[in-house]
């Protein structure tokens, strides 16, 4: 189904409401500080939560007896955490069809300890104890296979049955298809609570749904692997490959990152964008290094992070690995890596409980002085899928990576436009390493670089999370232009020790 509606795509600084809290600068983001003097980017790798897995899969004859498998979601709604993932409930291979996925939630007070509460909203093994959300329509499981759930919680939407939106992966085994192969088809469902969900476009009916009747039918090899609404347009993101898509000069591609994108979460775009190749990207014979699913995304209103399956292939399958790495967007599109191939979060050795392979679901929060990503694991050394489960890695805040300087001598950066509303923006830094021999110096200038009267240097020497930055007199800045640049300086003897992890640009809200 094609879209049949336009969008006007926002740019930075006139995607400004007073609903948005804040700019997030990152290190790693060239397109928010692309102007730098002696500094490199370094990346950090989170450390994995010791109590690992913090979602187990259950007993036998439970709904998720083999696998709890991350291909979902975790969101924070009204200080709970609540989380969707893929159930399985029998043993399968590499290449098995008519497995037993289903939908699953689980939810916990403090993002460490998950409980699975019984819903009794979906029938399982002749009853409904069980944590299984429910779907209206239901599909028929010996046509389609249910084996990702990615949600979004919009609690401004108007009509409160529509609050929570979820794009639903399944797996197509056309009855008429005498190949049985798979079509890939991505259902939107809207839901009230999270946990009763109906179709988006398609009247409650029981009756198998044909893949002709479904809102959104991308060609059969593609894969979702994370969902986002970025600047009033919603994206779906995954992976397809030849003979759908083509690297842009025409050669064939596998394993290759596209996205569709909608206006309403109904009618979903046909065409889709080439969003990301990998810079170590070859896909010959089984020796192949691609990107695997891209991009479970964190939307932080002005940029996009992003995780994706590091695809490490090998002739032989006990040889396979898959990390995950580290993607960046700024405009919900087009994504890269601040260093190419760098595996920021890797898979656990032989014997332990996450070995050989990692997958990317769409699980960041901020906890405090944390911030908590979730994953899920796949063994690829095995022919026989491992038990999955959910796992958590903890880092420092917006820890992702950090700017230094790259020789022991004066460093500095100088960000993009920043908008400036009538009633001003704040400054906050996320830095370390600071002292009063080895400082910050940031001041405000126009878009020509000329510094703004009483917004002059001012030297910022004590580290932290969100370390305010004022100047004589103001606790915010306010100037009568409609944008400013940033300028950071790193000096002092030690100005080396600096470790500038982020920026925040808090514009101030009306009223």
């Amino acid at each position: 189904m094609r879209l049949a509606c336009c969008v006007t795509f926002l740019l930075a600084s006139g995607a400004w409401g007073q609903s948005v809290p804040a700019w997030t600068l990152f290190s790693f983001d060239d397109r928010a500080i692309p102007f730098r003097d002696n500094l490199k980017v370094t990346l950090e790798q989170p450390r994995k939560y010791p109590g690992n897995p913090v979602l187990r899969h259950g007993p036998p004859g439970s709904v998720d007896a083999r696998r709890a498998q991350f291909y979902g979601s975790v969101l924070r709604v009204g200080g709970k955490f609540r989380m969707w993932y893929a159930a399985c409930a029998t043993e399968e291979t590499v290449g098995a069809r008519g497995t037993s996925f289903r939908i699953a939630y689980a939810e916990s007070q403090d993002g460490l300890q998950w409980v699975k509460p019984e819903l009794g909203l979906a029938e399982f093994g002749g009853n409904k104890r069980n944590n299984l959300v429910s779907f209206t329509p239901a599909l028929d499981e010996s046509m389609a296979e249910p084996l990702a759930a990615f949600v979004l919680h919009e609690p401004e939407d108007r009509d409160p049955a529509k609050r929570y939106k979820m794009a639903r992966y399944t797996r197509y085994y056309h009855r008429d298809d005498a190949t049985k192969k798979p079509h890939a088809t991505i259902l939107p469902f809207f839901s009230a609570d999270g946990l009763r969900w109906t179709l988006a476009s398609l009247p409650p009916k029981t009756a198998v749904l044909d893949e002709t009747e479904v809102p959104f039918r991308a060609h059969h090899v593609f894969e979702i692997g994370g969902l986002q609404k970025f600047q009033g347009v919603y994206y779906v993101y995954g992976q397809e490959m030849t003979p759908d898509i083509w690297l842009p000069w025409g050669a064939p591609t596998a394993r290759t990152m596209t996205t569709h994108w909608s206006t309403d979460f109904v009618h979903w775009s046909q065409e889709r964008a080439f969003s990301f190749q990998r810079y170590g990207y070859r896909s010959r014979d089984k020796d192949l290094e691609e990107a695997h699913e891209p991009a479970g995304v964190w939307n932080r209103h002005n940029v996009a992070v992003g995780l994706y399956g590091l695809w490490h292939g090998a002739r032989s399958i006990e040889q396979r690995r898959m990390d995950l790495g580290l993607l960046v967007s700024n405009d919900g599109i087009h994504f890269r890596e601040p260093v190419p191939d760098f595996p920021f979060l890797e898979a656990g050795p032989t014997g332990s409980w996450d070995r050989h392979g990692l997958i990317q679901g769409q699980g960041f929060e901020n906890v405090g002085d944390q911030t908590y990503i979730y994953y899920g694991t796949w063994d690829l050394a095995s022919r026989r899928i491992s038990t999955g489960q959910v796992g958590l890695a903890m880092m420092r805040r917006d820890g992702f990576g950090y700017l230094s300087p790259v020789e022991n001598r004066p460093a500095s950066f100088v960000t993009a436009p920043l908008p400036l509303p009538a009633r001003g923006a704040s400054l906050t830094l996320n830095a370390d390493g600071l002292s009063e021999t080895s400082v910050i110096e940031v001041e405000v200038t126009d878009l020509g670089g000329r510094p703004l009267a009483g917004y002059w240097p001012v030297r910022v020497v004590r580290s932290g999370i969100e370390i305010p930055v004022r100047w004589p007199g103001k606790d915010r800045v306010r100037a009568n232009v409609p944008e400013v640049r940033v300028r950071v300086r790193f000096t002092g003897a030690d100005g080396w020790r600096i470790r500038f992890y982020a920026a925040y640009w808090n514009p101030a809200r009306e009223g």
